[in-house]
């Protein structure tokens, strides 16, 4: 089976297309990189900078590239023994009229192809929307809309169609018939040319013939694009059809009515965007409303949508796969084993999956692995002092905002699901009602306690989603929902008899007789779709923005109700870890950059002087403060927030002008509090509140007194945190799993979230930088040392790490593709401030010395290196004694029974030794 050794994500648009990365592959490949794992490249919205918002996953995106200049990539890959990783999207697509299928829809309604490919409720309970697909792109309700003339019926070389601003939409093909009867009269007025007007009324006739004659719903037709281009193509040729069709739109444009029973006849229902927190008709990716969810559990729509992902595989232009957001289908494990059959046992697969707590990957999935969130977790928790996690909890409980982890993840997921997701809760009661699985309609009352309580069920479940696609559950998923009520009763205990009624659904047994069951199998797989979109909205959405303890763990994957992790518990966790899944630290939905993580993660180290720091800057900045009817702006929690985000991001190795730091600090700062729904948010900014804290930004960064206390004390954590940043990413390199770097991290990744962190990344600069340091560790590998060490600020030292480390997996690939990891006593001074452990194979090992803690050890500027820093401290190496090479300093060394940590680490702040 195909493996990567070391993947890196490219970011690939219209501004970083395949030319581009093409021109920086013998870099990667030189760096050590073996697998270029990319973005979604299908056709995506014009100018789309992530490529999820797929329009066509049968073509590849015009803005990145051809699929020729991809077989020229491909070409060079292979020369050169790499490979290509490509990011999938088979849970949604852009509702666009851009979308081909969109556009069939909403030209065909029940006869087009792609009708039933999305997952819309045509047979939607209120009548507005009952048979049409809502569109929710107006900025007003229509009949607003309407008056003020904003909506416009056009003609042109793509047929008629309704406008809205820059929207517009194919007219359905029954209007037609109406319409051109209307030119009918214009044209037979306005020319003598009986050529033309026997062609427009023969064209007239076949289309009005072709109307009447449709078949009942669901029958597909043929031949409409036909008619449609020889109506065109009379436009272009004969003026008098022009000018007539033309007449008519305007005709149609002047008159309200007529322009509304036009819109009235149409597969679709152009409505305001805020309806959808309320009502919604078609299942929509989180609350995005222009991203709609497909039927892929459909085995027509699944082949439809892989033709180019399948001939590219076989073309073996690409090697493995990465599945985004496999939750949000119905059935995510019969959508991976049909995936797996139509690649091959060959091909890589992997998903992205958030884990919650101790919830592990079904182990029967045939994937190998998730996209490394559980990884980022693991890794930034042994990065965290556990008791100074404890302490700034406490602190922050005390002097900031004394909030209970738990009780707010469940206060927001409620808010999402009632005020920006209710139009999914009721569909999905409609759902349960009309399958029939719980007693006859109740009165209203009961209905809507009923509905209140499938809420709350909702928000209790602990985890994205459970996978059982048959009855009876397995132990662990009804122990899950047996824990998941309980939640639920405590939050309500007042709809005790509702939940009662709704676990004679959620049992999970085979209770009832054979339909019964499939509905409620069916129920309970529904469920889960909102189940998973609800945590994210919740708690990494919304929590993540409100909750700042300490901010490096408001991070995907991770949570910050957990601060801290013992070495032997890192240790523990990450001995049975898989060694196909993906290691990552970085990626473009990462709420912080890797290293900003790192960073802030010293904080912990100090919880005291930390806060003592925080006091002072409220003194020194407290003149700053709006204050308004006794209020302070902006608030005690958000102004905390600020200091992390600023002790976490602070450019120190270049100026931060020329990092454009306080254009990025604003974008972010505004988003961060809309995230948060607190004083503000997207649907209704508080532009006041907004103004106060980038004002207060922007002010403090103007204050002398408080600019020299922070910068001084923030550049000393920068150099602490350049220490682990050095250690996260030997780590990320040397754990078991495949290891992956994002784009441009091999320099400092001081990102805040996106779109901060997709910016264009200078390649031209790394690899100066990177052939530089390649020439003068040929020759000079001792004083290219002395010159990493002397500059910690500067990026190179995380690029010569990283470059060390990439190249030891290619040249010792087996000690990291089959390694068996096995951690390696430190003597008990230093157990909890030194990470070591070994990858144990036949063929050779490798053993890896990673600092932590390192603010409570007498370093030398900061370096955790020699004598002073680790005295007399050991390693009991067992049977690894012997002769090894230490790849950052390049020199022999035989390590005894008891190896001296100091000798190890002399003269650089990481190990990894190699012993063949």
């Amino acid at each position: 089976m195909y493996l990567p050794r070391a993947t890196y994500r490219v970011q690939l648009h219209k501004d970083f297309n395949f030319q581009q990365l093409k021109e920086i592959i013998p870099y990667l490949d030189r760096l050590g990189i073996s697998t270029i794992y990319a973005a979604p490249f299908f056709t995506a919205n014009p100018g789309s900078m992530h490529g999820y918002d797929v329009l066509n996953p049968l073509e590849i995106n015009p803005e990145i590239g051809t699929i020729d200049e991809f077989k020229a990539i491909g070409r060079e890959l292979k020369a050169r023994n790499m490979d290509w990783l490509q990011d999938i999207v088979p849970n949604h697509m852009a509702l666009s009229s851009n979308n081909p299928w969109i556009y069939d829809i909403l030209e065909k309604g029940p006869h087009s192809y792609y009708y039933r490919f999305f997952d819309i409720n045509w047979h939607y309970h209120e009548e507005e929307f009952f048979g049409k697909l809502m569109l929710p792109t107006l900025g007003a309700p229509l009949q607003e809309v309407l008056e003020a003339g904003e909506i416009q019926l056009k003609f042109d070389t793509q047929g008629f169609s309704i406008n809205y601003y820059d929207h517009s939409f194919p007219l359905c093909m029954r209007s037609y018939a109406y319409l051109l009867s209307q030119v009918s009269e214009l044209v037979s007025k306005q020319s003598e040319d009986e050529v033309m007007t026997k062609a427009y009324f023969s064209l007239a006739k076949s289309v009005e013939e072709f109307i009447n004659t449709l078949p009942e719903e669901g029958k597909k037709v043929d031949g409409w694009e036909n008619y449609k281009h020889k109506l065109i193509s009379l436009s272009q040729k004969y003026q008098a059809v022009e000018e007539a069709l033309q007449s008519i739109t305007r005709d149609v444009n002047s008159k309200s009515v007529m322009l509304s029973n036009l819109l009235n006849e149409q597969y679709f229902r152009l409505c305001h965007w805020k309806i959808t927190e309320e009502k919604i008709n078609y299942r929509r990716f989180f609350t995005v409303n222009d991203l709609i969810c497909l039927n892929m559990q459909d085995q027509q729509v699944f082949d439809e949508y892989h033709q180019l992902i399948k001939r590219l595989m076989d073309e073996e232009l690409i090697q493995g796969l990465r599945v985004d957001h496999v939750d949000g289908l119905l059935d995510p494990t019969s959508y991976l084993e049909r995936l797996r059959s139509l690649v091959g046992d060959d091909a890589y697969i992997v998903v992205e999956k958030i884990l919650e707590g101790n919830e592990l990957m079904p182990a029967y999935w045939p994937i190998e692995g998730s996209s490394g969130y559980d990884y980022l977790a693991l890794s930034n928790q042994v990065f965290t002092n556990k008791e100074g996690g404890h302490a700034l909890l406490s602190q922050y409980q005390k002097s900031i905002a004394d909030t209970d982890y738990e009780r707010l993840v469940y206060q927001n997921k409620s808010f999402i699901l009632n005020k920006r997701m209710y139009g999914e809760l009721d569909n999905l009661f409609r759902l349960m009602q009309h399958l029939d699985i719980i007693p006859a309609r109740d009165t209203v009352k009961d209905e809507t306690k009923l509905k209140e309580a499938l809420g709350h069920f909702l928000i209790a479940f602990p985890v994205y989603r459970i996978y059982d696609r048959k009855l009876p559950f397995s132990d662990e998923a009804l122990k899950l929902l047996k824990s998941t009520f309980e939640t639920a009763e405590d939050h309500a205990p007042e709809l005790g008899i509702y939940f009662q009624r709704l676990r004679d659904i959620f049992n999970g047994v085979d209770d009832r007789d054979a339909k019964s069951n499939s509905d409620k199998l069916y129920f309970n797989m529904r469920s889960q779709q909102f189940t998973g979109p609800l945590a994210a909205k919740g708690v990494e959405d919304t929590t993540f923005y409100q909750y700042f303890p300490l901010i490096s763990h408001n991070e995907v994957g991770d949570t910050p109700a957990h601060l801290g992790m013992k070495v032997e518990e890192f240790h523990t966790l990450i001995h049975s870890r898989d060694l196909r899944t993906m290691n990552t630290t970085a990626t473009h939905d990462t709420k912080r950059g890797e290293d900003t993580r790192m960073r802030i993660n010293v904080v912990s180290e100090i919880p005291e002087v930390w806060h003592t720091k925080v006091d002072n800057w409220r003194k020194l900045n407290e003149e700053f403060l709006s204050k308004e009817a006794g209020s302070r702006l902006p608030d005690k929690n958000d102004e905390y927030f600020l200091y992390q985000t600023l002790v976490g991001t602070y450019p120190f190795h270049i100026s931060p002008e020329a990092d454009e730091y306080p254009q990025r600090l604003e974008a972010y700062l505004q988003k961060a509090l809309r995230e948060a729904k607190v004083h503000t948010n997207w649907a209704n900014p508080n532009e006041d509140y907004e103004n106060a804290l980038l004002d207060f930004a922007k002010q403090i960064m103007k204050n002398d007194a408080f600019m020299q206390d922070f910068t001084s004390f923030a550049k000393d954590i920068a150099l602490s945190g350049a220490v682990n940043s050095m250690g996260q990413t030997l780590l990320r390199l040397t754990a078991p799993g495949v290891a992956d770097t994002y784009q441009g991290t091999e320099y400092w990744d001081l990102s805040m979230v996106d779109p901060d962190n997709r910016r264009p990344v200078n390649y031209q600069e790394r690899e100066a930088s990177f052939k530089a340091l390649e020439a003068k560790w040929q020759v000079q590998a001792e004083s290219l040392l002395d010159e990493l060490c002397d500059d910690l600020l500067h990026p190179n030292i995380k690029l010569f790490t990283m470059y060390q480390a990439l190249n030891a997996r290619k040249q010792y690939r087996p000690i990291f593709d089959e390694g068996k990891y096995e951690a390696v006593e430190v003597s008990e001074a230093h157990k909890n401030q030194l990470l070591a452990f070994r990858r144990v194979t036949g063929q050779g090992e490798a053993l890896v010395l990673i600092p932590l803690n390192t603010r409570g050890l007498p370093t030398k500027n900061h370096l955790p290196i020699g004598t002073d820093c680790w005295k007399d401290s050991t390693l009991h190496m067992g049977d690894a004694q012997g002769e090894w090479h230490h790849l950052f300093t390049n020199k022999k060394m035989i390590l005894h029974e008891h190896a001296s940590v100091a000798e190890i680490l002399a003269n650089f702040p990481v190990a990894l030794l190699i012993k063949d």
